[in-house]
């Protein structure tokens, strides 16, 4: 009641004993400030404060203790020095802690943002490393990665278009797997975003001895959330028709069957909403279902 009298704004709450500040339950990242009585020949009572402070810490709250001069408490503060006395206790205590919030939250930000652009440089690097799908036919000249993953296209998609193999944002590159501890040959989607950044990829890893795909997890690496593989472009006879997939196989077979638009990969399911479209632009959305025919969703 004396704090707010005082003035002091924010949520009050009477606890109604030491030992009940503990079963509060914070929100992540809330401020709290626990007033309490200085009794400085308690000292069972000051421990159990700093005891209640760091427990709602561990809850994710931010905490920080306030007392009035020593042995007194804040409604005789109150009635003897007034208003600004309290004001003057506390009022410090909230702007601290409203500033090291903003702090932590710019320095989360940062450090955000310089993982992301680490996270492109480093997309940026395994593209510059990467092979073009698209050779002359002539193995001796292409890197056992191109090969493979040409082959894999080939006998285990059915898909050959030498459209497809020069596309720039379908690439062949060398990874090593952590946890079998090996490097494989891989098929490389790369994703770009509207300003044609190459911001992340998907990888496939392939088996270099049946060319078909490996038993290692397929990894996404980078940025992908509103990031697209451009497989096809639009035909400018026809009206603006966009194709979506979720996968590359699904893209490629639809353009391999000569179906006219402009056909984007975007890698990941969650990434489907994340596209961006024009004025008027017709959408289509081409998804497996689960007895792997095809399915088609238009969004007008």
């Amino acid at each position: 009641m004396s704090l707010q009298q005082s003035g002091i704004k924010g949520n009050i709450i009477a606890s109604a004993g030491i030992s009940n500040l503990t079963n509060y339950s914070p929100f992540p990242g809330e401020k709290i400030i626990i007033a309490a009585d200085n009794d400085s020949k308690n000292s069972i009572t000051n421990n159990t404060v700093i005891k209640s402070a760091k427990m709602l810490e561990m809850k994710g709250a931010i905490t920080c203790i306030v007392k009035p001069p020593e042995n007194s408490d804040f409604n005789n503060l109150l009635q003897s020095c007034g208003d600004q006395s309290i004001r003057d206790i506390i009022e410090p205590e909230i702007t601290k802690l409203t500033k090291a919030v903003e702090t932590t939250k710019l320095t989360q930000t940062e450090n955000n943002s310089i993982a992301k652009q680490n996270d492109i440089t480093n997309v940026k690097e395994l593209y510059n490393k990467s092979s073009s799908l698209y050779y002359s036919k002539q193995e001796e000249e292409a890197k056992v990665e191109a090969i493979v993953a040409n082959k894999f296209l080939e006998n285990h998609t059915g898909i050959y278009s030498a459209k497809i193999f020069n596309n720039s944002n379908l690439r062949a590159n060398m990874v090593f797997d952590e946890e079998t501890q090996k490097s494989w040959p891989a098929l490389t989607i790369f994703v770009k975003n509207e300003a044609g950044e190459i911001t992340g990829a998907k990888i496939l890893t392939l088996n270099s001895k049946t060319c078909n795909k490996a038993d290692v997890a397929e990894k996404s690496v980078g940025t992908i959330s509103g990031s697209f593989a451009e497989i096809a472009q639009q035909n400018s006879k026809y009206s603006p028709v966009t194709i979506i997939t979720k996968d590359i196989e699904t893209a490629l077979t639809i353009q391999q069957a000569g179906v006219e638009g402009k056909i984007l990969c975007a890698i990941e399911a969650e990434n489907l909403q994340n596209y961006n479209p024009g004025p008027k632009e017709k959408i289509i959305l081409a998804v497996k279902n689960k007895d792997k025919h095809f399915g088609f969703a238009t969004i007008r």
